[in-house]
């Protein structure tokens, strides 16, 4: 309307400029929003609405003004603007000043649903409601075809029948066929494949004045669009997907690109997720610097072999697999091409290592990367001042970091924030005003709007549920979903069976147990996965690759060379599962049922009576027996009177110091409780949650 402003409408009359002011009413405090007064001095601070109205009314000209709540309407603040919406058009603020508004004003207010809106509200305002389906896709890809590169012009037609044919079908085939980690929107799987068009089309877009590739490589555009459309594909439309529905989209793909009859590019047994793309030199490399022909290749490929040194400790072990592999390379694509990325996936799958092994070791120089971890009590301040703290002033009113530097935030636990009592997350709703409109309001100079360049966000979150909250789709369209899926059997063995080797390898004759140790430590976790799944009786039956890792963990805090006989390995293999798995459980007939799990393995991998390899129990092991030594070695302790010699002694010690002396009496259940919990606490980052009635 302001660029049009002296023509004439279809009425008559011509048009009127227009001056839009857009505000999350989520993303601050009422009395930030409204205005209050501090409890202490009494002083009155001004709200932004107030002084946006105030900057309107006091305006020179008759322009029109419209003000836009952008946000969840509820009665936490709508009902203050109730005189506003009526025929008073007056806003009353609590320190009883009235502003009254002008005829050009008019109120906004764009929501996802009205699902909390009173009548009220409701009831003095006109309805606009917009259907998702009617605008479709295409509109996306007609836009995005405008701003393609001079030098890809000449394909445009191609591409969008290309699209058409892989992609858009794509969309479909994964809303109606396939489960996904988190539900999307289609409209988001489609700008994350243009996206990541985008990135493969970045050299030809002269940027950070880079000339186009030499012509040699620019003939290799042909035989890339293929490739190029369907990598991104995978990596867009069908990088949401679970494990079971990435075999479906899998042959999904397979069965296009045959009824195309373009070149196949990986073998029946290798799924289109587990290939990358080496497009002969355009971005990638060549050895030799000359273009070849693109070609598909395991992501596996060219990954050097990692080595654990005796020195490391087990947190900073990071064995490469190709699922952590192919999802760091994703995020660096991503970012590289200034994007946002979320990193979706059940707890355990490897989402904040991954992302922060990337964002520390292996990003371009020019990315500055922070850490942010949300919690149920973060708030919309708390997350606008660290994000504040982190930038530069560019020039008035602009903020970022360093010239030529670009920021990353990473949020951690992005879906944490608790609900509020209508159900809207105030520090989710500011991201997403600084996602829509570039920045938020200063809360020191009200009314000055902070815009906030050269900043990208990459968040991680589990699905919603078990703590998590659901996040609106109108900040998750943003992103690029990057789903973490459960790791698979092959990764798992590549991971655990190289801290295995490393161990066995100073055992001697022993490591020829390695498989076994190795076959019968998945096996017993596959199957608590399936048979011990939480109730509302047992809602901490929850096991996740975490507690995998713990198993191996333990059996690395005793030192192989002092290993004896199979037995050995098997009283410690046996103690460190019922250490991570057995003390979760509360019934009697779990713990049975373990038990014979356990002793099951042991027949059917080593061919041995468990009753005599086990020997006496409990089993139990530690490093505190000797009283002289502050730290022995981690071994077993099959000398019940020795240990409650120790824990008696430490016990004195404890008494002799506390103003609280304890008298306690230290039967075998106690003593193996304290064994327990000393091996927890023993281990790096080891905690303890301890579960029981009062008194026990």
């Amino acid at each position: 309307m302001t660029s049009l402003k002296g023509q004439p409408q279809p009425s008559g009359y011509p048009f009127q400029p227009a001056h839009a002011y857009v505000l999350n009413p989520k993303s601050i405090t009422m009395g930030q929003l409204y205005g209050e007064f501090d409890l202490q001095t009494h002083e009155w601070t001004d709200g932004i609405l107030p002084c946006l109205v105030r900057q309107g009314i006091n305006a020179p000209n008759k322009d029109k003004r419209w003000y836009v709540f952008d946000g969840p309407v509820d009665a936490v603040w709508i009902e203050n603007m109730n005189t506003v919406l009526d025929d008073n058009k007056k806003l009353c603020l609590s320190s009883g000043e009235i502003i009254k508004l002008r005829d050009t004003m008019t109120m906004m207010f764009e929501v996802a649903d009205l699902a909390v809106a009173s009548p009220a509200t409701v009831s003095r305002c006109g309805m606009v409601y917009l259907e998702p389906g009617v605008l479709g896709l295409n509109p996306f890809i007609n836009c995005w075809m405008k701003r393609i590169p001079a030098l890809i012009k000449p394909y445009a037609d191609e591409l969008y029948k290309l699209f058409e044919y892989y992609t858009l079908p794509a969309i479909e085939y994964v809303r109606s066929k396939l489960k996904e980690v988190l539900t999307s929107v289609d409209s988001a799987l489609l700008m994350s494949f243009l996206r990541l068009m985008d990135f493969r089309l970045a050299p030809l877009t002269g940027k950070d004045n880079k000339p186009p590739p030499p012509p040699q490589f620019l003939a290799l555009i042909p035989n890339l669009l293929v490739p190029w459309v369907v990598f991104s594909t995978i990596w867009a439309i069908g990088a949401t997907c679970d494990n079971q529905s990435r075999v479906k989209f899998d042959r999904f793909i397979k069965a296009k690109m045959e009824e195309a009859n373009h070149t196949p590019f990986f073998t029946e047994d290798i799924l289109c997720y587990d290939v990358n793309l080496h497009d002969g030199g355009f971005t990638d490399p060549t050895p030799d610097g000359d273009p070849a022909q693109p070609y598909w290749y395991s992501w596996m490929d060219n990954i050097p072999e990692y080595k654990i040194t005796i020195d490391m400790k087990y947190s900073d072990i990071e064995i490469p697999t190709i699922d952590n592999v192919r999802n760091a390379h994703l995020l660096g694509a991503i970012l590289l091409n200034e994007d946002n990325v979320l990193c979706v996936g059940p707890t355990g799958t490897g989402k904040t290592l991954t992302v922060i092994a990337k964002l520390s070791k292996n990003m371009h120089k020019k990315f500055i990367c922070d850490f942010i971890c949300f919690s149920a009590r973060t708030t919309a301040n708390q997350t606008q001042d660290l994000i504040d703290s982190k930038l530069d002033r560019r020039r008035k009113g602009v903020f970022g970091p360093p010239v030529l530097k670009r920021q990353v935030f990473f949020i951690d636990d992005f879906n944490m924030p608790a609900l509020e009592v209508y159900g809207a997350q105030p520090p989710i709703e500011l991201i997403r005003q600084w996602m829509d409109f570039g920045g938020w309001y200063d809360r020191k100079n009200i009314g000055d709007f902070r815009t906030i360049i050269d900043v990208n966000f990459v968040a991680a979150m589990g699905p919603p549920g078990g703590g998590r909250n659901p996040v609106t789709a109108r900040l998750l369209r943003h992103f690029h979903y990057l789903a973490f899926i459960e790791m698979e059997d092959n990764s798992k063995r590549k991971i655990f069976g190289s801290i295995l080797n490393f161990w066995l390898d100073r055992a001697g004759d022993l490591i020829q147990h390695y498989n076994s140790i190795l076959t019968s430590t998945l096996d017993v976790y596959d199957t608590i996965l399936k048979e011990l799944l939480p109730t509302p009786a047992k809602t901490h039956y929850t096991f996740n690759l975490r507690d995998l890792s713990k198993v191996f963990q333990g059996i690395l805090m005793f030192e192989p060379a002092s290993l004896k006989n199979v037995d050995e390995i098997l009283r410690l293999w046996y103690h460190e599962c019922c250490r991570v798995f057995q003390d979760r459980l509360v019934s009697d007939e779990d713990r049975t049922w373990f038990e014979d799990l356990l002793k099951t393995q042991i027949k059917n991998f080593y061919g041995l009576d468990p009753e005599k390899s086990l020997g006496v129990r409990p089993i139990l092991f530690g490093d505190f027996i000797d009283p002289q030594v502050d730290m022995g070695p981690y071994a077993q302790i099959t000398d019940f009177d020795k240990l409650d010699e120790a824990l008696n002694y430490y016990l004195g010690e404890y008494n002799l110091q506390s103003t609280k002396p304890m008298k306690l009496v230290l039967f075998l259940d106690a003593m193996s409780h304290v064994c327990r919990i000393s091996r927890i606490i023993r281990q790096p980052m080891g905690n303890a949650l301890l579960l029981g009635m009062g008194g026990s």
